[in-house]
């Protein structure tokens, strides 16, 4: 029997614990001395917080995983995010492959165990604080819970929201039944155990009926709220998340039966996405913050332009390493980390095309490593390692991938056994060539013996420690950056004014990562090439370009010569809907709520889409184009 816990400062008030086999992961049951306790009230509330940094299975059959984890999977299943390495460690190879869905994989069932759970911390609250006497504090706490709800029913709608792929290589699984416009059951604080047993999926309108019902809630109660913590929501969190779904529901109303009006929509969305920009006080993150090694994009107290962010504190254990920590954010995007998936050869890197149409000019492109970081030498002194820094005293610092010894001064002689999948280590031995390197790059199964091209080192250790996992594995996750109601702006821009007028809006972010851009677009469909494009960096590895990925339908397309997929299964190639992006529910959650066991989202393998059927297939794309 698989059971599943919260991992928590708070967990013993919360009684997580449930056997999933038996129960659905939406029943809960209040404790009266606990409803009755103001210390346990808060506790509840900063649950929510903490509930986020991670779940973690007893039994080992489904490892820790939190929120941002959850989040950046999806976005495997995006033509941006390539998987490189052996498999993408372990069962994550289905969200490698862009098969959330995958058959067989309880890790492409994710969502629905995830998200119930937090549903249910703010269920538990809503339903603890009531609405009768409320102080400040107890307005505060449901402002915060109710945007919360609207944030996790918004993230859930659109991931098992189904959509029908066009392309003409799928077959529905089951072509008589209609799904369309059917989202997830609805949980609330009134939900009883016995209605939760019976309950349908209800309609996507439904779903956004309750978000936007939700978000009315909490701007009611947080107005004039001061959050001192920005795991805490306020209204300019609460403002985002409008302006989130106004450009969802503007962008799904040929399959919505209550939701019609686009242009009000798109409007509503601009207007909303303005109000969060001015009212956060937040701005775009600078090259310094962007890059910086040691608060880079894992702290959310550094990070002004994060309006909304998880947080994990040092010590917690969604950042051990093994099976406690194997699903944890850092652990997954860790590539500079000794205690990450670097230890099973895995990098997440930026799709190869991606990277050669960013400017040289902008400094997101920094955020990965080209091949010339691997195996050019013009400006490489004799016998230094590439990647890193030295202090004042000549001391190596921010030297993963050179030395084991932190204090050394020379580089380490790596190991050059290229058998099996390739070398322990991923650098290139001292005093190395270029033609050294492209030769191990250019080798029969170049990319699994060499697999860190493209690879990312957007997400930075905390504290810079990319040895100690109790302090380097506790990274923030910005769960609403400013800089995304900038796109939005620019994206309602397009539908309310042109293309002119989203074309400037465009241009006020992506000048502050280059300021020599300037966009070109002059139609609708450049312009929305361009914005999936710009968006796509800015937000890599953050989750939101799964959702727009799928809200915009844009396909998924890694195969092409030269590309840097590791292997046949991640070189997917559909347009518009992809098979991958709809997951389903698992066999014991159909059990547990009978309502919705013919109504599950289809499974359907992957390799129809894959365009190559054979590692053999690919070897010729493997670095072939990579030259001096």
């Amino acid at each position: 029997m698989k059971k599943y816990k919260i991992v928590l400062a708070a967990a013993a008030l919360l009684g997580f614990s449930s056997c999933i086999e038996e129960k659905i992961p939406t029943e809960y049951v209040l404790d009266e001395q606990i409803q009755a306790s103001e210390a346990a009230l808060q506790g509840m509330v900063n649950s929510i917080y903490t509930s986020m940094a991670g779940y973690k299975n007893d039994d080992g059959g489904i490892e820790m995983i939190s929120y941002g984890s959850m989040r950046a999977m999806l976005e495997h299943g995006t033509t941006q995010l390539v998987c490189s390495g052996a498999n993408g460690y372990n069962t994550m190879g289905a969200y490698c492959n862009g098969a959330v869905s995958a058959t067989g994989s309880n890790r492409g069932l994710y969502p629905s165990y995830l998200y119930y759970a937090y549903i249910k911390n703010v269920n538990d609250v809503i339903k603890m604080v009531g609405v009768d006497d409320l102080d400040d504090t107890k307005k505060n706490y449901l402002g915060i819970s109710y945007a919360y709800r609207a944030l996790y029913y918004m993230d859930l709608v659109q991931i098992m929201e189904y959509k029908k792929p066009t392309d003409s290589r799928y077959s529905y699984v089951d072509p008589e039944k209609d799904l369309t416009n059917l989202g997830v059951p609805i949980i609330t604080e009134k939900t009883t155990s016995e209605e939760a047993s019976n309950n349908p999926r209800a309609t996507v309108d439904a779903v956004y009926d309750l978000i936007l019902s939700d978000l009315q809630q909490a701007e009611g109660y947080l107005a004039g709220y001061t959050a001192t913590d920005k795991t805490q929501p306020n209204l300019s969190v609460v403002y985002g998340l409008y302006a989130r779904a106004y450009s969802n529901l503007a962008s799904r109303v040929k399959t919505s039966v209550t939701y019609k009006d686009e242009a009000s929509y798109w409007q509503k969305s601009g207007e909303y996405a303005e109000k969060a920009i001015s009212t956060s006080g937040c701005t775009p993150l600078t090259e310094t913050e962007w890059t910086d090694p040691v608060n880079g994009f894992n702290n959310r107290t550094s990070q002004n332009s994060w309006m909304w962010a998880t947080s994990i504190s040092e010590g917690n254990t969604t950042a051990a390493t093994s099976d406690d920590g194997s699903f944890s954010f850092s652990m997954i995007f860790g590539t500079e980390t000794n205690f990450s998936v670097y230890g099973w050869r895995v990098g997440r890197s930026l799709d190869r095309k991606w990277y050669e149409r960013l400017s040289d000019n902008d400094f997101r492109k920094k955020s990965w490593l080209a091949p010339n970081f691997f195996y050019e030498s013009k400006n490489q002194k004799e016998g230094q390692p590439y990647l890193v820094e030295k202090d004042a005293t000549g001391k190596f610092i921010n030297n993963k991938w050179a030395v084991s010894d932190e204090s050394a001064t020379v580089q380490s002689n790596w190991n050059d056994n290229y058998s099996g999948y390739g070398p322990t280590k991923y650098q290139y031995q001292l005093n190395s060539t270029p033609s050294w390197i492209r030769s191990r790059i250019n080798i029969p199964n170049g990319f699994q013996s060499w697999p860190w091209l493209y690879v990312n080192i957007k997400f930075r250790p905390h504290n810079g420690d990319y040895r100690t996992y109790t302090v380097g594995g506790a990274t923030d996750y910005p769960i609403m950056r400013v800089e995304e109601m900038y796109f939005l702006k620019a994206e309602a821009a397009l539908h309310t004014s042109g293309v002119p007028a989203a074309a400037r809006a465009l241009e006020d972010i992506v000048k502050t990562r280059n300021s020599e851009y300037t966009c070109t677009a002059t139609t609708a469909a450049d312009f929305l090439d361009e914005y999936v494009f710009q968006k796509g960096i800015e937000f890599w590895g953050e989750g939101i370009n799964y959702f727009d990925a799928k809200r915009l339908e844009v396909g998924i397309h890694r195969a092409y010569k030269g590309s840097n997929c590791e292997r046949y299964q991640h070189c997917i190639d559909m347009d518009g809907v992809y098979v991958g992006w709809t997951p389903g529910w698992n066999q014991a959650e159909l059990n547990a709520n009978r309502a919705i066991y013919f109504y599950n989202n289809p499974y359907t393998a992957s390799a129809t889409y894959y365009v190559y059927k054979s590692n053999d297939d690919l070897r010729p794309y493997y670095g072939t184009e990579i030259t001096e």
